[in-house]
């Protein structure tokens, strides 16, 4: 027999087995383990090459070529991608994308991810075949839904799955292909397993590009055990690929046997050995492994084989490395013995042949391991493995302890974290790590050498030893590795085995695994929580109700949300009357104004804005009518005293230039050359000492081509000693050629220089002034009063600025009634406290004996705003305020005191059925309303209201207002939008 050497002989592999020895000590050292037993060991994999899942899409020139074995699932590479085509009036709202996922054929897509979750896709729902070939593809069940969460529902994702058998180019993409990313016949992808994947844009769905992974089913092997003419039963021949494929696609053994026969496309060598024949791997060896693979344990879903691997292989890893990876996932062992490849998995085989003590030669050196030292030991295993209920993602096993080797170890939990990146299968993992950590206590092993007798002795074989120097009965050891001798002498390095190690009981044996993968995508959409519209009422600063509106309400502690949006319709006819959003998603309402008018009935209703990408539904419509809130005096205010201001200057910058070019012409009078001009001037005087007495009169006309004026001036002056007194009077016209004509009459009295009169200007249409300078106004109606003047108003200062005030009989009746004032134009905060007096009506104060009010028509008003939320648990005072009533002169008198209040209240309650939470509202000390909420975890608007009645002491009197919670279970929140109005009324 020839030396036996590791696998690294033939593939590669360094530090599998070993190398050839020659001495005892040195195969001491050779012992040989499963692979999964050397990753409990810490020992390093041969190379940083990767197996199993390829979650992300990979794309470029440099992306090696790959293909699947057994169940598996890939991002697979990106060969083409495009956008195109309008939705929704949204330019290029498509995108398609090709991607290959095998460079080898027959392949079979079997499931597929989108965004990490899982979609309805039966097997063989995508072929082209079933489709058509300029089919779009399947639509994905999960993304038939309303565009952007509206109207009727259609696909927004399809899928199409060429198996490599394909002979044209998917004539869909064709169509869909620019010219400047051009798509062409020539793109078929022969021999290439590839996905056409088209998706429509949707805000709600998609941000960027959706992410997807391709379950596959591996590509068909070549399985010996169904080859009837190698050993097998069944129709499977090496030569004809058509009749490979079968259970065994999924077996570990018939995995690597074909890598160590090599993988070829249309007689081309594609990635394995090269032209390595069947009589290098043993038939009978590897019929009975696969055999070993495909017998059935009872799982928790029923029967399950053995072993199973899956994973992507890349065409640039050792192949080496990918029977590493693969051998990891059923405990298994590959050798190779004179050019021929064995393969041994999970429990070791029935004995091949016995020895005892009597058969070692003792002449040879022999070398015995007892035990591991204490950092070779491993007493606990917790694997990682891919998990399709996750999405793929890589998963950790639920632990395996042994608390008993825990306490041999001297109380040391000794943990092992192998990765198991080619078994897809919980339980299948449980079962090896249960078998890795029982099989790594097999500590004894021995190096010692048989007699020629034992020659045909071959790696992988299991013989029985009976020693009674070491206690051993029929004992079963492992051939780890055999050395032949020059004298035909077989030097063994042997490892304790036990069948039992691969004992399995799933009852007792298995942990339930609990996925975090979901099941469907996107998720279920959501609705906008507690969504509520109301009719509302804007205030300004003096509490005066200024303009209709709208507040809507929602639930803002929900997790995910970035905004809220609405929308208002009309309800008689739906047509939209505004729209908008908000970002202040925890305020939980929203005052809405915009195009809103009173005394309409409009429908509302409310959606949540996703933080990420989903599917939002919108909140039925919600029908509320505005209350009828009209404009008033107030709403003008400001833009008639800004057009007032406006044509005052206007006018008066139109008389200023009455009276300037008036007053220009008549001192130009002596120096403009006029084409006629006379003047008559007289004067009567009469002077005695000091006194004098004088009337001058001047009258003067005056035309030119341009200019016609006539004017006259008439003085009286009396004067005496220092006292002077005169009467002017004047009168001008002027009229021009080009229509412009003014006048002006002013009669001035002065004495001393205290001057009075009045000045008439008129400057045509919306330019005249009468202007009085006088104290006082007097009006007389001939017949009445006794012929005196009756007073209209009066000209004073009001702090240093000239005012005029209204005499108090301006009215006829001398009342100024209710009709002559506009509601709600006279507000308190207009008139100065105590200044209202009953026995003149003067601003004054005000003494309450005198003053006679109708019973409940005097009001005393209080509000009270919480200014936080306020959490409930047990008895709560969430308000409490003292309403002051001033009872001067209401001695004896009853006063009824009354109070509302209205309130958000949100119910934390989250268990089953129902809590009752009662809310009470006093009044000076006494309950006058009560009310049981049976909620659930939600919010309510609530209303409270009732009054009591106190008796007048003639001074202030405090009445608390005080409203209780009292909360049934858990903490409750009442919320900070509320307040409670109070308000006395005489009786």
């Amino acid at each position: 027999m020839a030396i036996f050497t590791a696998i690294a002989a033939a593939i590669g592999l360094t530090g599998f087995f070993a190398a050839a020895f020659v001495t005892a000590a040195s195969l001491a050292t050779s012992i040989g383990l499963s692979y999964a037993v050397r990753a409990l060991s810490g020992q390093p994999k041969q190379s940083t090459d990767s197996f199993g899942v390829q979650g992300k899409l990979t794309g470029g020139g440099d992306v090696p070529r790959s293909f699947g074995l057994g169940r598996h699932v890939t991002a697979g590479s990106l060969v083409y991608a495009n956008t195109w085509g309008n939705g929704y009036d949204t330019p290029n709202a498509f995108l398609t994308q090709v991607i290959a996922l095998s460079d080898l054929p027959g392949e079979r897509l079997v499931g597929m991810w989108v965004n990490g979750a899982k979609v309805t896709l039966a097997e063989g729902d995508a072929k082209a075949s079933v489709l058509g070939a300029g089919s779009q593809g399947y639509a994905v069940p999960e993304y038939i839904r309303p565009h952007n969460g509206e109207g009727a529902a259609v696909p927004h994702l399809w899928v199409k799955f060429y198996d490599g058998s394909q002979t044209g180019a998917d004539t869909f993409t064709l169509s869909a292909s620019s010219a400047e990313r051009p798509y062409t016949a020539a793109h078929v992808g022969k021999g290439v397993c590839y996905a056409v994947v088209h998706a429509f844009n949707d805000e709600n769905l998609w941000s960027g590009f959706p992410t997807l992974k391709f379950e596959l089913s591996g590509v068909p092997l070549y399985d010996p055990s169904k080859d009837s003419t190698v050993g097998g039963s069944g129709a499977h021949r090496y030569g004809d690929p058509s009749t490979w494929g079968g259970d065994g696609d999924d077996f570990p053994v018939v995995q690597i046997h074909n890598i160590l026969r090599g993988f070829s496309y249309n007689g081309i060598w594609l990635y394995g050995l090269q032209n390595t024949s069947a009589a290098r791997l043993p038939a009978v060896n590897w019929i009975t492994q696969i055999g070993k693979c495909r017998t059935t344990v009872v799982g928790a879903g029923g029967p399950e084989p053995t072993y199973r691997t899956g994973g992507q292989i890349d065409v640039n890893a050792q192949p080496a490395n990918a029977i590493e990876a693969i051998l990891t996932g059923c405990q298994g062992r590959l050798s190779e013995i004179g050019g021929f490849y064995k393969i041994h998995v999970g429990a070791p085989d029935t004995p091949s042949f016995t020895f005892s003590d009597d058969d070692i030669l003792s002449t040879e050196p022999q070398t015995y391991r007892p035990f591991f030292s204490l950092s070779d030991s491993v007493n606990g295993i917790q694997a990682t493995y891919p998990d399709p209920a996750q999405g793929w993602n890589s998963a950790t096993a639920p632990a395996y302890y042994r608390t008993d080797l825990e306490a041999r170890d001297g109380g040391r939990r000794l943990m092992a974290n192998p990765a198991f990146d080619f078994v897809p299968y919980a339980e299948q993992v449980q079962r090896l790590q249960k078998s890795a950590i029982e099989e790594a206590q097999r500590a004894r092993t021995h190096a010692l050498t048989l007699p020629p007798a034992f020659w045909i002795v071959e790696p992988g074989d299991v013989g029985e030893w009976t020693s009674l120097r070491n206690g051993y009965s029929a004992k079963q050891f492992r051939v780890d590795s055999a050395v032949d001798k020059a004298n035909l002498d077989v030097m063994l390095a042997i490892t304790e085995v036990d069948p039992s190690d691969y004992d399995w009981n799933t009852g007792t044996d298995f942990t339930p695994v609990t996925g975090g993968g979901t099941v469907s995508n996107p998720p279920a959409p959501q609705g906008i929580a507690s969504f509520d519209a109301l009719p509302y009422s804007l205030v300004d600063d003096s509490g005066i109700i200024r303009r209709p509106a709208i507040l809507i309400s929602w639930d803002g502690s929900q997790p995910g949300i970035s905004g809220v949006q609405f929308e208002v319709r009309l309800a008689s006819d739906g047509s939209s009357v505004t729209r908008g959003r908000t970002d202040r998603v925890t305020a939980g309402n929203l005052i809405v104004t915009q195009s809103i008018l009173p005394a309409v009935t409009y429908q509302v209703r409310g959606q949540y804005i996703p933080s990420a990408p989903r599917d939002m539904l919108w909140s039925g419509w919600i029908t509320v009518t505005t209350p009828d809130v009209r404009f008033t005096l107030a709403e003008f205010d400001a833009a008639v005293a800004a057009q007032v201001t406006t044509l005052q200057n206007q006018l008066n910058d139109n008389l200023a230039l009455v009276e300037q070019t008036i007053a220009n012409v008549a001192a130009g009078l002596a120096a403009r050359d006029w084409r006629d001009k006379k003047e008559l001037r007289s004067q009567l005087s009469a002077r005695s000492d000091d006194a004098l007495a004088q009337i001058d009169d001047v009258r003067t006309v005056a035309v030119d081509t341009q200019t016609a004026f006539a004017s006259f001036s008439t003085t009286a002056t009396a004067t005496f000693g220092s006292t002077t007194a005169f009467v002017s009077q004047t009168a001008a016209a002027i009229a021009t050629y080009d229509g412009w004509g003014a006048a002006q009459y002013a009669v001035t009295l002065n004495v001393d220089g205290y001057a009075t009169g009045f000045n008439l200007v008129n400057g045509g249409s919306g330019t005249s002034a009468f202007t009085i300078v006088a104290d006082k106004f007097q009006v007389q109606l001939p017949g009445y009063n006794g012929s005196a003047p009756q007073p209209v108003f009066t000209i004073g200062t009001l702090n240093g600025v000239a005012a005029v005030g209204l005499t108090g009989n301006v009215y006829l009746d001398g009342t100024l009634n209710a009709r002559a004032i506009v509601a709600g134009s006279i507000l308190a905060s207009k008139i100065a406290a105590g200044e209202i007096t009953s026995d003149s009506g003067v601003i004054g104060a005000l003494a309450l004996k005198s003053l006679s009010i109708a019973d409940n028509a005097a009001t005393v008003p209080a509000i009270q705003i919480l200014a936080s939320n306020t959490s409930i648990s047990g008895g709560t005072n969430f308000f409490n305020f003292n309403l002051s009533v001033d009872t001067t002169g209401l001695s004896g008198k009853t006063i009824p005191i009354f109070a509302s209040i209205t309130f958000k209240f949100s119910c934390s309650y989250a268990g089953a059925g129902t809590q009752t939470t009662t809310f009470y509202l006093y009044v000076n000390g006494s309950i006058v309303d009560r009310l049981d909420l049976q909620c659930v975890a939600g919010l309510y608007i609530l209303s409270m209201s009732g009054g009591r009645s106190i008796t007048g002491t003639g001074g202030i009197v405090s009445v608390p207002i005080v409203v209780q919670g009292f909360a049934g279970g858990g903490a409750d929140v009442v919320n900070a939008n509320a307040c409670v109005f109070a308000m006395a009324a005489k009786r």
